[in-house]
């Protein structure tokens, strides 16, 4: 029984009669032509299986997600504002698309159907509003993810994984909690295949407060730091919260997962040890919760309860996730110090 691809040489040589004009050599030439023909199709459809589309990825998280994307063999697709970050950040092993406006739906729909993803990372959050630039947690955190979601119900998405925040609930009183639980209903309403990832404090060399943190340390011999007693955060680590993006596109069923690591410490905690690591001292003055009430009201808000993972009864641990035990805060703060 002859093979589809025996078919088709002996159509395009032998039934048009001219085997007889062709050399041995020309024929095996002509033979492996269509086999590579073949091959470079097989590989089409398994690069368009592959096929990742990442939002937010020239952020901090977005850079671990890409790096280890690429690992896994993925093809990557990068709508970004300015493509040129993201070439600079990744080189030409991904393939970055400009957006103007991420809650416009006829933008987007024109970009997926160029790309056609069969897997979706959306990353985009903010941690405070510019309100002079139109970037409010509203627009940022919802608008952009239910037009998003809203579009790539048109297409055969295999997977999306979306980033949310740990804290996220009904009753939390901060927009920026708010706005992210409206964005996790946007995906669980689509009725697209989901995982839900809720991160407490991240910790990474690129994490903003160490990269404020650094200049300060470099010029003063010592820093005083405000300790917010009896709140306290679970951090984990960026390549952790990587490898959950990325094992989340695998996950079989819906699922949302609290992502925490191994201690819990207060933000004072967190300063101390990254400074000390850095061979510097900080002394930490205990603070009250009220005085980031008058200092800036809604990330008070957002304390609303402690940021570590004993709350929540329909997620997951990160354990389920990941696989194995998080890296440890020692580790992860040593890291996060020592670039």
């Amino acid at each position: 029984m002859r093979s589809h691809f025996e078919k088709q040489i002996n159509f395009s040589v032998y039934s048009l009669g001219i085997e007889r004009l062709l050399s041995l050599r020309e024929q095996f030439f002509v033979k492996l032509y269509f086999k590579f023909i073949k091959i470079k199709k097989f590989f089409g459809k398994i690069r368009q299986m592959k096929s990742l589309l990442i939002t937010g990825s020239t952020g901090f998280v977005g850079r671990y997600v890409v790096a280890l994307a690429l690992k896994r063999g993925y093809q990557l697709h990068l709508p970004v504002r300015k493509p040129s970050k993201a070439e600079a950040l990744f080189g030409s092993k991904v393939k970055a698309y400009k957006v103007q406006d991420f809650s416009n739906e006829d933008e987007l729909r024109e970009l997926l159907k160029e790309i056609n993803p069969k897997y979706v990372i959306h990353l985009i959050g903010i941690i405070q509003e510019e309100k002079s630039k139109g970037l409010t947690f509203e627009k940022v955190h919802y608008e952009y993810s239910k037009v998003l979601y809203r579009v790539l119900m048109d297409f055969q998405i295999e997977k999306v994984a979306h980033m949310s925040a740990l804290g996220v609930d009904e009753r939390a009183p901060s927009k920026y909690h708010k706005t992210k639980l409206m964005a996790e209903n946007e995906l669980i309403k689509s009725g697209l295949p989901h995982v839900i990832l809720r991160p407490s404090f991240i910790l990474g060399p690129d994490q903003l407060l160490f990269m404020k943190l650094k200049p300060l340390i470099k010029q003063a011999p010592f820093l005083v730091f405000p300790d917010i007693k009896n709140y306290l955060f679970q951090p984990v680590d960026v390549r952790d919260v990587a490898e959950c993006f990325l094992n989340g596109l695998e996950y079989a069923d819906n699922q949302i997962f609290d992502l925490c690591g191994s201690r819990k410490v207060t933000l004072g905690t967190i300063v101390k040890d990254y400074a000390q690591n850095r061979g510097k001292r900080v002394i930490l003055l205990s603070a009250p919760k009220s005085l980031i009430k008058i200092a800036a009201s809604e990330q008070y808000k957002m304390m609303w309860r402690n940021n570590t993972c004993e709350y929540s009864d329909n997620s997951k641990s990160i354990l389920e996730i990941l696989g194995r035990e998080p890296i440890s805060y020692e580790e992860s703060i040593k890291w996060s110090a020592s670039q």
